[in-house]
């Protein structure tokens, strides 16, 4: 019996869309395949550890980066992504499409930086490309595409998890490390998700997050402050737990941007984003501003990370972005 040729599948880790889009991904390799592969996930953080993709990780028979920035690598078969920062520089991009046009069709990239979505650039290649269309991913689909664009009526939709989607984008935005990824990403793509987010493993993951996003916004509300239409948010002097997405704007609900430096375990994250329930238009370019600062994102949210050693410059950072926000383009 033949050995499964290997597929490496790397994703933006820690976030829905990027499960997501690993699951719609590995599902269509199958069809386009038609053979039998091992699959193996990889996920990657956006951090000062981890600057480009290592080689060996794209040691597999077929490899694919996946919400992520790109790594320029002869191993890459498959690229999708949608953040305006995925390419460090149009040079970059350029070249890119180059080395696929000349592999005459032996590699695929999918860029869209208008894309809403990962998961939702996948399902349309899929189809497109290779008339491939499964009905049991398409509330994965629509759910990761809401949840990455933040389409709710308000926050608290999202931040107190008010649908079992939301209740399993929770638990993977904490736990979505690799081994993680490698446990649920083919459950994805062979059951509803409806069905895993009400799953005993899954529930018991999810317990203990309802008071930690209590204790979240608490700490939020003790010690950020609204500056202007800006809610300011300086932790990184102390360990945090953040939980819940979209806490900043629960607890600044009148705020415009939110700017939050917190020091986790592993690095200290500046994080950037505009409020869509505010009633206030965006005027600035969060992808470019955090570019600047050595990260990346989307115009409407976006992260830096800075070594835990490096703090005083991460706070400077912290108030360039405020200061940056409170002009005018």
């Amino acid at each position: 019996m033949a050995t499964a040729a290997s597929a490496h599948v790397l994703t933006h880790g820690y976030c829905f869309d990027g499960i997501a889009s690993a699951a719609v991904f590995s599902r269509l390799l199958e069809h386009i395949e038609g053979r039998p592969l091992s699959f193996s996930f990889r996920s990657c953080g956006y951090g000062p550890k981890l600057k480009t993709i290592p080689n060996a990780w794209l040691g597999g028979d077929i490899n694919a980066i996946l919400d992520f920035r790109y790594t320029e690598n002869e191993r890459l078969s498959y690229y999708f992504d949608h953040h305006p920062t995925g390419f460090a520089s149009p040079e970059e991009r350029a070249r890119a499409e180059a080395q696929v046009a000349a592999s005459k069709g032996k590699r695929t990239l999918a860029y869209d930086p208008e894309a809403t979505s990962c998961v939702k650039l996948i399902a349309a290649f899929a189809r497109e490309a290779h008339g491939f269309d499964d009905p049991l991913l398409e509330p994965l689909v629509s759910w990761a595409d809401r949840v990455d664009s933040a389409r709710f009526d308000d926050p608290e939709e999202a931040f107190f998890a008010l649908h079992p989607a939301l209740s399993f984008a929770e638990v993977v935005e904490r736990h979505g490390d690799t081994a993680f990824l490698n446990r649920w990403v083919p459950e994805l793509w062979q059951r509803p998700l409806a069905d895993l987010a009400d799953s005993p493993e899954i529930a018991l993951l999810r317990q203990p997050l309802a008071a930690a996003k209590l204790e979240f916004l608490a700490t939020l509300k003790q010690v950020g402050k609204l500056e202007g239409d800006i809610a300011v948010v300086d932790s990184s002097d102390k360990l945090v737990h953040p939980a819940g997405k979209f806490a900043s704007y629960v607890a600044f609900p009148k705020a415009r941007y939110s700017v939050a430096l917190m020091r986790t375990k592993d690095q200290l994250k500046l994080s950037v984003g505009f409020n869509p329930w505010s009633g206030l238009e965006r005027q600035h370019d969060i992808a470019a501003i955090c570019r600047r600062e050595g990260g990346g994102g989307h115009a409407v949210v976006g992260a830096a990370a800075f070594a835990h050693a490096r703090i005083d410059e991460a706070r400077a950072a912290l108030s360039r972005v405020v200061s940056e926000l409170s002009s005018s383009p």
